[in-house]
């Protein structure tokens, strides 16, 4: 059997290397993340104009459990995904972040990143934020640290809210939350997943969930391809998880 390290992906980031285009570059992305919405164009830039942003190709980990970071990462653009590895080796997602979400927040409170992984599931531009940077805005801006604990705390009641659904939940509701936290919600897909790795991430057998997701077909709600679903109707998906 391969060792864990030997199974992980490389890690990697390259850097814009001009910081006239970078500084550019960033500014006109942070305007629109919710998490900043307040602060204007010459506040961003004076908080943020060294901010470092990395380019990472498909595939590369962004950080690992035994990461005790002090950055919080912001994805300009691509997909990343959180996920877990059991001692099999066997791959647990947890949520994929999208364009405009941040994410490693409990690397920046000085906590380990609690056993997860983040790995790019598409090429990938990434901002990176300081600790000290953070805590200069946050000092500046009580609102903005409002918004950020309120992104924390949503975190943590998803991971309860997942929890008690692979306790308590019918698999049709399982299925349809995870395809709810792996939606892109501007193409509305969700891509890179075979059933069996649903399976795993909701404790279900692979047919199982190949059979759910056959049902949602038929009904409307979604449309299958190969490693890619296409939501047609997101109120009913979501009613699934609610009943």
């Amino acid at each position: 059997m391969k060792s864990l390290r030997t199974m992980l992906p490389p890690r990697e980031g390259n850097p814009i290397r001009s910081k006239e285009d970078r500084t550019a570059f960033l500014m006109r992305y942070l305007v629109h993340v919710d998490l900043f919405r307040d602060l204007s164009k010459s506040e961003l830039e004076q908080l943020f104009g060294h901010m470092p942003m990395l380019t990472y190709p498909k595939g590369t980990l962004v950080f690992s459990p035994d990461d005790r970071s002090d950055h919080l990462y912001i994805l300009k653009s691509g997909g990343v995904d959180i996920y877990r590895l059991s001692e099999e080796g066997k791959r647990l997602s947890i949520r994929r972040v999208f364009t405009g979400s941040v994410f490693g927040e409990m690397g920046l409170l000085g906590q380990s990143m609690h056993g997860c992984f983040a790995e790019t599931a598409a090429p990938s531009l990434v901002c990176v934020i300081s600790r000290a940077e953070m805590e200069d805005l946050l000092r500046r801006r009580p609102d903005v640290g409002l918004r950020f604990f309120k992104v924390i705390g949503e975190r943590m009641r998803s991971l309860e809210d997942h929890l008690a659904r692979l306790a308590f939940s019918p698999v049709r509701a399982r299925v349809a939350a995870f395809l709810l936290a792996h939606l892109d919600p501007a193409s509305r897909e969700i891509k890179g997943f075979t059933h069996e790795e649903i399976g795993d991430s909701i404790g279900a057998l692979r047919s199982t969930v190949t059979q759910t997701l056959g049902d949602l077909a038929r009904t409307g709600v979604l449309e299958i391809k190969y490693k890619r679903i296409f939501v047609h109707d997101l109120r009913e998906l979501a009613n699934q998880v609610r009943e």
